[in-house]
């Protein structure tokens, strides 16, 4: 959804081109004549809000991309920040409505269609494509729908299938009198999920895992379907990516660099300016540059971490718990089967945004994997009640604990005060929610430089190592890289405000406060199961 500046302003340059008037000139218009045209302006925005698709202007490379329109398989091999998922999107709501620009060259889906989008997982489905196509982040909020791509009037909404705010399906009136199907997936469905029906379009936002993308692409074959695909190269040249890198038979794509994108939109705003480029570049690991500036797959290698004095401290340097402001987390890296599982102990200090990495417990893993083993540790009174985070994975049942119970219900029937939600890198520029390692080695990377981030001598495991971390010319990070992903989950939570104040209760204090939050989110979960197994309502 535009806001309310964005679109006036949009509007605005909409009637002046129209009406052949520079900004200079409308600047100096007589005050009738300027009032004249803010009324036309007024009526455009209106108009504009709900119709997006009509007043769409692309980029030249957007064009470009569009010029390839009749290709089975398309793909953008993009830079960050150049607006490539807007480019699917936009063509995707041309397909699902038939409402085709009349600049438009490429393939014309002549009756309504079905078409899935998918994305990395629900959180990045939500806030961009389904944002992108339906202008809204939450489909219960009916107003913002139609601001988006696809046009409100196109909408059917008493067809929406939604899970919450998410959209998982609706209805879409197409030119020809049909109804077309958009229905939103996500990359970590289990494929058999996507079986049984078939696709006029797929859509793909970022690198689809290769079992994902074979069993959608299955789905267009009876319909000779097509195919477009979005994304930042950064997982070097395998899967998808070689499939368009080396031009295999039936697929084409543009590769798009920050060079061939403007500083200003074809609205004369601001897009990517070269500051803006500067400080991004500054930000990104090295490896990952040519993927993330020029959308070149990942093909650097060498170490991550190339500081020459690592910044280390020793216990008795600082005493935790007289800092008034300090908090702290704690974060497992899991292993399973004949691996090693890491407790890492972290202390952040919010207003000079300093981390501690403190201690890491390292926990052989041995014939079965055996949680009890490191879950010791956790009930040690000096811990006790500290906040953890777990990976994603954490939920499966049955993974790390041989039995029924996911890793993290067994936490929580310690006691142990499990953060609700799994740690996962925050929303980046465009709004995708992701567990690439690359956004934590990276913080790290920096935090590092600078000495925001400093090492307990007593952590050897880990300074060996980051000091002996690469990555290869695939873009893969090497092994081990247990206690550098336990760090990793760690600075995420204490840069996204989960590490907690120090506990100065005692332990019997803490216990009883953990026994009532474990009851109350037992008594939560049978209540919301009650719901759902049985609703008045419907």
């Amino acid at each position: 959804m535009l806001g309310i500046d964005i679109l006036m302003a949009r509007a605005l340059r909409y009637v002046l081109d129209e009406n052949n008037v520079a900004p200079e000139t409308y600047a100096s218009m007589p005050t009738n004549l300027r009032k004249q045209l803010e009324s036309l302006v007024h009526d455009v925005a209106d108009d504009m809000r709900f119709k997006q698709l009509k007043y769409f202007r692309p980029f030249d490379h957007q064009f470009e991309f569009f010029k390839t329109g009749n290709a089975e398989r398309r793909g953008i091999l993009a830079a960050n920040r150049i607006g490539k998922t807007v480019s699917t999107c936009y063509e995707t709501a041309m397909h699902l409505t038939g409402q085709y620009p009349d600049w438009w060259v490429g393939y014309r889906f002549k009756t309504a269609i079905t078409c899935m989008v998918a994305g990395e997982g629900w959180s990045q489905v939500a806030l961009v494509l389904q944002n992108e196509l339906l202008g809204t982040q939450d489909v219960k909020i009916h107003e913002n729908l139609g601001t988006g791509a696809i046009p409100r009037e196109c909408i059917i909404t008493d067809t929406m299938r939604n899970d919450g705010a998410n959209s998982i399906g609706v209805e879409i009136k197409h030119k020809s009198g049909g109804k077309s199907y958009l229905l939103f997936a996500n990359y970590t469905q289990e494929v058999r999920q996507l079986q049984g029906f078939k696709l006029n379009l797929a859509v793909f936002d970022e690198q689809p895992p290769d079992a994902f993308f074979s069993e959608v692409v299955t789905r267009t074959a009876t319909t000779q379907g097509k195919v477009l695909c979005s994304f930042t190269p950064l997982k070097g040249l395998n899967g998808l990516v070689s499939k368009f890198w080396n031009k295999e038979e039936g697929y084409e794509f543009i590769r798009v660099a920050w060079d061939d994108v403007p500083e200003y939109d074809p609205w004369g705003h601001a897009f990517l300016l070269k500051e803006t480029r500067l400080q991004l570049e500054r930000d990104y690991l090295p490896h990952e540059r040519e993927a993330r500036i020029a959308g070149k797959p990942v093909m650097g290698k060498g170490a991550v971490f190339q500081i020459r004095d690592w910044p280390t401290y020793t216990t008795g340097d600082y005493d935790f718990a007289s800092m008034p402001t300090i908090k702290r987390v704690i974060a497992l890296d899991l292993g399973l089967v004949n691996d090693q599982t890491v407790i890492t102990l972290m202390y952040w200090e919010p207003y000079e945004k300093m981390a501690f990495l403190h201690k890491q417990i390292i926990v052989q893993g041995i014939e079965e994997a055996v949680p009890t083993q490191y879950i010791n540790h956790l009930l040690r009174p000096e811990v006790f009640g500290t906040p953890i985070v777990l990976p994603a994975d954490a939920s499966q049942q049955g993974r790390y604990t041989m039995s029924a119970n996911s890793i993290r219900e067994l936490f929580e029937q310690y006691e142990l005060n499990v953060y609700p939600k799994a740690i996962m890198n925050p929303p980046d520029q465009e709004g995708r929610v992701t567990n690439h390692k690359s956004y934590g080695i990276n913080q790290m990377r920096q935090m590092l430089e600078v000495g925001s981030l400093v090492v307990n001598e007593n952590c050897v495991n880990f300074l060996s190592d980051a000091q002996n971390y690469y990555v290869d010319v695939q873009g893969r990070f090497s092994d081990p890289d247990d206690t550098i992903d336990s760090c990793r989950y760690a600075l995420l939570a204490c840069l996204q405000g989960i590490a907690e104040d120090w506990d100065y209760r005692t332990p019997q204090e803490r216990m009883a406060m953990q026994r009532d939050m474990y009851y109350a989110r037992k008594e939560n979960r049978k209540t919301s199961t009650l719901k759902q197994t049985y609703d008045p309502a419907q």
